[in-house]
């Protein structure tokens, strides 16, 4: 890995009309252009996914592998819980997800590692990561310019978003450029697992790059 030239794309899944979807342009490492947009359902994603040309990296907010453990958390899981007390509550459970982020998440990586087999790809989590970059909870209800310049100043370019699924989407490009630089080296997905659990990893293995 090292400083990509190419495009990623963050994506946060969602219900019918919700499906965030970020397109970042990069040179030798360096953001040029963040293109956001809200897409109908996950067809629409992977369509505009395959057409996008020289696709270096994802971030998409989804699991990318799951446990046969208690409550099919994985060990990511239980590092987040226990390393951001204050925002535990958004680390939910994987048995009490809903569908859009288990099946449309999932649905489109798979896809998306079919026809890029070496596709790299992030699993990335925004409303924590939100906590963890900026010291604030997330609240894009309330504070969505002040988010939208937070999230200008990591990536260095403008990101103006309209709603909570772009923003997610955007960020989930920043996880990717970093862990693809390798400034973000804290892989949660490198946690080992316990003696009675494992990991199942439906598209092959996939990071979970933190910043440290």
């Amino acid at each position: 890995m090292g400083d990509p030239t190419g495009n990623i794309i963050g994506y946060d899944p969602g219900g019918n009309g919700k499906h965030g979807f970020a397109i970042l342009h990069v040179r030798n490492g360096t953001p040029d252009i963040l293109e956001v947009q809200t897409l109908g359902d996950a067809e629409e994603v992977f369509s505009r996914m395959k057409n996008t040309a020289n696709l270096v990296g994802v971030g998409l907010d989804t699991m990318t592998c799951w446990s046969t453990g208690k409550s099919g958390l994985r060990p990511a899981d239980r590092w987040l819980r226990d390393e951001y007390q204050e925002v535990s509550n958004s680390v939910v459970s994987p048995n009490g997800m809903y569908g859009s982020m288990g099946i449309n998440g999932m649905s489109v990586l798979i896809k998306a590692r079919e026809a890029q087999p070496d596709l790299f790809v992030t699993e990335t989590h925004p409303k924590v990561l939100c906590y963890a970059l900026f010291e604030k909870k997330y609240d894009y209800e309330n504070r969505s310019t002040q988010m939208d310049g937070d999230l200008s100043s990591k990536l260095d370019t403008e990101v103006e978003t309209e709603n909570d699924h772009e923003w997610d989407a955007a960020v989930s490009t920043l996880a990717a450029l970093r862990g693809q630089q390798d400034r973000w080296k804290n892989d949660l997905h490198e946690i080992e697992s316990s003696d009675d659990e494992r990991l199942v990893e439906p598209c092959g293995p996939t990071h979970y790059f933190w910043p440290e």
